[in-house]
């Protein structure tokens, strides 16, 4: 690792924040793209969604898996070999004549995604700077966060001129260039501990996960299968959880958790990340059906916050490295649900300027609390935890995904439902149904400022940075 150090860290690191730039930004590369692929394929529109559901469950699936490969697997290996199982999955999509073999393949990328994730905060921790790591965990969320965020405008762009099936030639070329860049530059810095796989605990988180999320997912139109499926899936995991326990190799390590700070960081960038997936999941219906812009222009829109949100975020990794999160995350959880609160006042009469000033606000919250969390969280544990704290903070992170998207959708289809029986105009209802989603985002938002306060109450002057 000290040698890796030598070879200026700051290369591998943004070699691994481009990969994973492009990993996440194949997640919602195909959300602009299902109707026409229903159309050509000749399936429902609710067929086509599996291609983000399915992916989403494979993806976090694959996250705790990963702890386990990260200690048996050479570092550089693994990440040429989670990029080419992406690249493979893309190719495969391309070629795809039917949509059964698309959607096979779409798995297919979500492994890869799945482990790269991990692979680049895991490699991040052991070789950037340690008095530098909050600059370094800064720059893996504007990946994670970017890639999400270019996703449709770049796509809708595509599929506006060309098939949607461009949009796999563009994610081909973009995972080329790092499986190059990553072969340059990477090295095996990951300590191999070659522990023992068990089997059955691969099979518990698998199951577990996977029922769970799709629970989730489907709870607010089918109330009573969704429920059952997240009662299963919690049980299921809390015999993994159980199981964990009793190894003498833990597929997944669960000791972070005797650590107060590493629970409460957990605990508030998962909240952190429900509201940003959350907006995901309900600014552009209200951008299209409340104010009537285009797809293409309401992706625009919410352009500037996520940019801002990135410069941001590594401004405020570099306030966590010299000052700590003392002030700063309460702050930040503080300014990002006041930006809540205004933008649930807003309805189909407002100006899209305004929307568009409200987003950058939140977003910049979001920027000085999220990073800074997550950051916080693993900086708390030893070096033969970090794998597992950061299959831990991933595994939560893909679950707050889930249940901002579909919760929050769903309680925006609800209070719309409401408002057409009571006879208001479409623009109207939908305009209510997002006032009724932004509300239940500002309960969120207060639930992370008070976890905030406890958080840096319990922060001794030698721990209010990262070097704690």
């Amino acid at each position: 690792m000290n040698e890796q150090k030598k070879k200026n860290p700051w290369l591998s690191v943004g070699v691994l924040v481009f990969s994973a730039l492009v990993a996440t930004f194949n997640e919602t590369a195909l959300n602009v793209a299902l109707l026409p692929i229903a159309e050509d394929m000749n399936i429902t529109a609710a067929s086509s969604q599996w291609l983000i559901t399915g992916y989403m469950l494979v993806t976090s699936v694959m996250v705790p898996v990963t702890a386990f490969l990260y200690q048996s697997i050479p570092t550089k290996k693994l990440y040429t070999g989670a990029m080419l199982i992406i690249l493979a999955g893309t190719a495969g999509c391309f070629f795809s004549p039917v949509f059964p073999a698309l959607l096979a393949f779409r798995m297919i990328q979500a492994v890869g995604t799945g482990m790269m994730i991990p692979i680049m905060m895991n490699t991040t921790l052991l070789v950037a700077p340690r008095e530098k790591i909050g600059t370094a965990m800064a720059l893996c969320v504007c990946g994670i966060t970017l890639g999400p965020a270019f996703g449709p405008s770049i796509s809708g762009i595509i599929v506006q001129f060309f098939s949607w099936k461009a949009i796999f030639i563009l994610i081909m070329i973009l995972v080329a260039a790092a499986i190059v860049l990553g072969i340059m530059v990477l090295e095996n810095v990951a300590e191999l501990t070659k522990p023992h796989l068990d089997l059955f605990s691969v099979i518990l988180s698998t199951a577990g996960l996977a029922l769970f999320l799709y629970g989730i997912s489907i709870v607010m139109s089918s109330a009573v299968s969704g429920t059952v499926l997240i009662a299963a899936g919690a049980l299921i995991i809390a015999v993994f959880v159980l199981r964990q326990r009793k190894l003498p190799q833990p597929m997944l390590n669960f000791r972070p958790f005797a650590d107060r700070r590493f629970t409460l960081g957990l605990i508030m960038v998962s909240l952190a990340m429900l509201i940003n997936f959350s907006l995901n999941a309900v600014m552009p219906s209200f951008l299209q059906g409340a104010l009537g812009v285009s797809s293409m222009a309401s992706a625009l829109l919410l352009l500037p916050g996520v940019l801002l949100n990135a410069v941001s975020t590594n401004i405020s990794g570099k306030i966590l490295d010299r000052r700590g999160g003392k002030v700063m995350i309460p702050v930040g959880f503080l300014v990002f649900t006041a930006g809540l609160f205004a933008l649930s006042r807003c309805g189909e009469l407002t100006v899209p300027a305004v929307i568009v000033i409200i987003h950058i606000i939140i977003y910049q919250g979001l920027a000085f609390s999220m990073s800074p969390s997550q950051t916080s969280a693993l900086a708390t544990l030893t070096p033969d935890l970090n794998a597992h704290g950061v299959a831990i903070v991933n595994t939560f992170m893909q679950i707050a995904a889930g249940v901002g998207s579909s919760l929050f959708g769903g309680i925006q289809a609800a209070y719309q439902t409401s408002a057409l029986n009571e006879g208001l105009a479409e623009n109207a209802a939908i305009a209510h149904g997002f006032s009724g989603a932004v509300t239940a985002a500002i309960v969120i938002g207060i639930a992370g400022f008070i976890t905030a306060l406890f958080f840096s109450s319990g922060l001794s002057k030698k721990q209010r940075g990262v070097q704690s």
